[in-house]
């Protein structure tokens, strides 16, 4: 098994073999306040309204912004 390695928050690169997440803990990328785990809800219909299509994605626009992963 591979020795942990502390990653610092300074580098411009991350070299290890796994990285794990403690459940309760927050992330951030490019310089975002970390954030808790953001949930989106699934559509409810199989026959969803190009409305209801249009507010999931931009539910999963804004957790994905908000991770700092899309601008």
């Amino acid at each position: 098994m591979p020795s942990e390695r502390t990653l610092g928050v300074a580098t411009s690169f991350i070299d290890a073999d796994k990285i794990a997440h403690k459940s309760g803990g927050t992330v951030g990328f490019y310089g975002t306040a970390p954030i808790a785990q953001a949930t989106v809800a699934a559509t409810t219909t199989t026959t969803a309204t190009t409305t209801a299509l249009q507010t999931d994605i931009d539910a999963i626009r804004t957790a994905l912004q908000n991770l700092g992963l899309i601008g």
